[in-house]
């Protein structure tokens, strides 16, 4: 059972909602954890719904539920992805979001080339892969959001390691990461898998983590490349004011960062210098 919330609290608690990549078949492996104020969960997911065009509508006539996918972007409903994208980005403003409350999607880039999830895992894929998840959760999103407390719901996958394991693993974990003058203890209140049948924001996860995927492992370069999801992918980007993905963006940044796990230093904010023959005045 997860602990219950003191009532200090009850304001501090965000859902994790996380996906991943294809972990086989390309060189970069993409992980995102879209994170929401659990004040805000419920509107999150009534909002993302509403945005979806009767195209890519919720449900389908049979009354089943309709899965929103990067794989499912073409030409004909690029228009109607593009409504969702907006949705998100626009979130925070059209619901008024307390200024210490945010909606980001935090991501992590592993090149695979460089990084080897079963040497990592001493042997185990999923043990490697495992671990890329916890340092998602712990030292990206634990200390991006200094505050806050963590549910974390993965995408629905079958695991032979046990999820409270790895819930007090994070918690362990945390004290590594901690900063000076951080009171929280045991952040990390749940780990329970989603369905994206039932879930908008893994399936909005799904389609920025797809994007970038798309741009980083070459199929946007392809002579054939799917032109709605090359048309998505630029939009995405030049929303979030990511020029080239192949770079860390600054660590704190809103809305959409990229964390890379390939020894890249971090993006830095550019430097000024005086000009030497320039005179300039003095204050």
């Amino acid at each position: 059972m997860p602990r219950p919330p003191l009532p200090h609290e009850a304001d501090l608690f965000c859902n994790v909602y996380i996906d991943e990549s294809s972990q086989t078949k390309h060189r970069y492996l993409v992980l995102g954890g879209l994170v929401v104020p659990l004040s805000h969960a419920a509107i999150f997911e009534a909002d993302i719904k509403a945005a979806r065009d009767p195209l890519i509508a919720p449900t389908r006539a049979t009354g089943e539920p309709r899965v929103i996918k990067w794989q499912k972007v073409n030409a004909y409903n690029v228009h109607a992805y593009k409504k969702v994208v907006d949705s998100f980005f626009s979130f925070e403003m059209r619901h008024n979001l307390p200024i210490k409350k945010h909606v980001d999607i935090c991501t992590l880039v592993v090149d695979t080339t460089k990084k080897d999830l079963k040497r990592s895992g001493d042997g185990d894929i999923e043990i490697g892969f495992n671990k890329e998840i916890y340092f998602l959760c712990v030292p990206i999103i634990g200390n991006r959001f200094k505050n806050e407390l963590f549910r974390i719901y993965p995408d629905r996958r079958t695991t032979k390691h046990d999820l409270k394991t790895a819930l007090d693993i994070m918690n362990f974990g945390f004290n590594k990461y901690r900063k000076a003058g951080d009171k929280r203890e045991w952040p990390y209140r749940r780990l329970r898998f989603e369905d994206p049948e039932n879930c908008q924001a893994l399936q909005v996860v799904d389609i920025f983590i797809g994007a970038l995927a798309f741009k980083l492992n070459g199929h946007y370069d392809e002579p054939n490349a799917n032109a709605g999801r090359k048309e998505l992918c630029d939009y995405i980007l030049t929303r979030a004011k990511i020029p080239n993905p192949f770079e860390r963006t600054l660590y704190f940044r809103r809305r959409l960062s990229i964390v890379h796990r390939d020894g890249l230093p971090y993006q830095q904010p550019p430097k000024y210098t005086l000009r030497k023959d320039r005179v300039y005045a003095k204050r």
